[in-house]
């Protein structure tokens, strides 16, 4: 679930890339801080492989950004045209599937879409309850792929799989429906694991098939479920199991945002200061100086 769209002012590519670089520091992109959990275990590896379904935006509140500017690519399958053109043009590396993650047998499905969010949802009864609390609900015919059948497609079948992100906004059943998890085995799952637009837990429905597959929770973050495989679970276990805490060394991507406007507000002032203390210094500024003195005592008119 994101609300954010594209409502962040853009940074600038060289703040980004400066602070990217500083060592030691992990910007996140993420909106619950998804991406610094993911940072405790996976910091070390350069070119790593991450899938999306549910992708959105590829910057803001985006889980797999900030592994993306360090050299990590992956699979982003997204239904929201608007979004998936976005990915297309801002993340070339990623292979990218506009349509919809599904278990149907059906070649298209109706996509409910509410432009500039994360809150397009497959499903009718989520969909009715974004409309009632007044937001524009737009329904558009969408084409839909198994999970499995894109791994497989775009050649990532063979490939580590280092997370796996499900954000579908009530759909997360037929997502994980359409994959086998036992054959395919990324190290990392992270599937949303609440009602849309509520704290309700929405698991149950859909866990046994991950525990099943032998997967072991790890946390529950107030949105989403993280586990790890069986083959990195004594590994990663441990380090999955608690929130973003103080401990992490990392930045938000709004935080970038502020310090950059503040550095561009103290570089203006200090320019007017330069330019106020060079105007001062001029003989006509001194030549005039008991002429203002004397409109100061005589006070205005």
């Amino acid at each position: 679930m994101s609300l954010t769209g594209e409502l962040l002012p853009s940074i600038s590519h060289h703040s980004l890339e400066q602070l990217l670089t500083t060592p030691a520091r992990f910007i996140s992109f993420a909106q619950n801080g998804e991406d610094v959990i993911l940072n405790r275990v996976l910091h070390g590896i350069e070119r790593g492989t991450y899938v999306e379904v549910g992708a959105n935006h590829p910057k803001y509140d985006s889980v797999s950004r900030s592994f993306y500017e360090r050299g990590w690519s992956g699979l982003a399958i997204e239904p929201n045209p608007i979004f998936a053109a976005l990915y297309r043009e801002e993340r070339p590396r990623d292979e990218v599937i506009e349509a919809a993650v599904t278990d149907s047998s059906e070649a298209n499905i109706t996509l409910h879409l509410i432009d500039g969010t994360g809150l397009s949802t497959l499903m009718d009864e989520i969909s009715v309850g974004h409309a009632d609390h007044g937001m524009c609900v737009k329904d558009v015919t969408v084409p839909t792929v198994r999970l499995d059948n894109a791994i497989a497609k775009h050649g990532f079948a063979e490939t580590e799989i280092h997370f796996l992100l499900i954000d579908t906004e009530g759909a997360e059943l037929q997502v994980l429906r359409s994959i086998d998890l036992t054959k395919v085995r990324p190290w990392i799952l992270i599937v949303e694991a609440t009602t849309p637009g509520s704290t309700a837990p929405n698991h149950a429905a859909w866990e046994p098939l991950v525990l099943d597959a032998g997967y072991h929770f790890c946390l529950f973050d107030g949105l989403s479920r993280y586990y790890v495989s069986s083959e990195k679970g004594e590994e990663f276990l441990q380090l999955l199991s608690y929130p973003v805490c103080v401990f992490d060394d990392f930045v938000t991507l709004n935080e970038l945002r502020l310090k950059e406007e503040l550095d561009e507000t103290s570089a203006r002032l200090d320019e007017a200061l330069a330019l106020t203390a060079a105007l001062r210094a001029t003989w006509s500024w001194r030549l005039t100086r008991p002429l203002r003195a004397v409109r100061t005592l005589l006070g205005p008119r």
